[in-house]
């Protein structure tokens, strides 16, 4: 099943319609959606609108936070050119067999380096090197979505973009007293973003909620 908060067969219809999805990735997205935590993939409306937005900003260099099956690495890499580097991180590398699979069918995988360990750290280190992105997708612990965005933006030249994924959590970040940590730090962080100066923002309302940031 499709996580979206719009009709069902309205999101069918923008799927068979609106979406090219490669079958390489598709059957990646098949498998994923297999599995216990497979709703903790993104759409494949998300994913033709990430290839289609790397490819009208002319991204090269992608660092994603959260791996889980690929599934959304294989979307960008796909997207970028060859001289182009998508480097992903996970503290679980329980699918990455499925997911080289994936991006080796698709001609990708010289150009996806998918790290091991806490992304915190791997940033950190990233800003010590001196190391620039184009564009940082966010799509792992939502408790630590505050310190990811902070550092997200230490990663980017002027120009550079954030897209991050799980902002609404299924409509829960209404909530007035929300009891979960990780809820009242996606309800903190929409208030930080919308307030910050150091962005331009947009909040789309597709598959769980995404925010795209552009760095001023």
């Amino acid at each position: 099943m499709i996580k979206n908060i719009f009709d069902s067969e309205i999101l069918d219809y923008c799927i068979a319609k609106g979406v090219r999805e490669p079958a390489a990735i598709q059957k990646l997205r098949e498998y994923s959606s297999s599995l216990d935590n497979g709703r903790m993939l993104i759409t494949p409306i998300q994913g033709a609108f990430l290839s289609l937005l790397i490819k009208l900003t002319n991204v090269k260099n992608i660092l994603e936070i959260g791996t889980f099956t690929g599934y959304s690495a294989a979307w960008m890499g796909n997207a970028i050119p060859s001289n182009g580097k998508l480097i992903t991180l996970d503290i679980s590398h329980e699918h990455i067999n499925h997911a080289i699979q994936c991006w080796t069918n698709l001609n990708i995988k010289q150009q996806i380096e998918a790290k091991l360990g806490d992304a915190i750290e791997l940033m950190n280190q990233f800003i010590a090197n001196k190391q620039i992105f184009d564009l940082v997708f966010i799509d792992a612990n939502k408790a630590q979505y505050i310190e990811y965005y902070e550092l997200s933006l230490q990663l980017l030249n002027s120009g550079g973009i954030i897209i991050i994924d799980n902002v609404l959590m299924y409509g829960q970040v209404l909530d007035k007293n929300p009891q979960k940590k990780y809820l009242k730090v996606l309800q903190t962080l929409n208030d930080i973003i919308i307030a910050d100066n150091r962005v331009e923002v947009c909040m789309l309302p597709v598959g769980d909620g995404l925010t795209i940031v552009r760095k001023n």
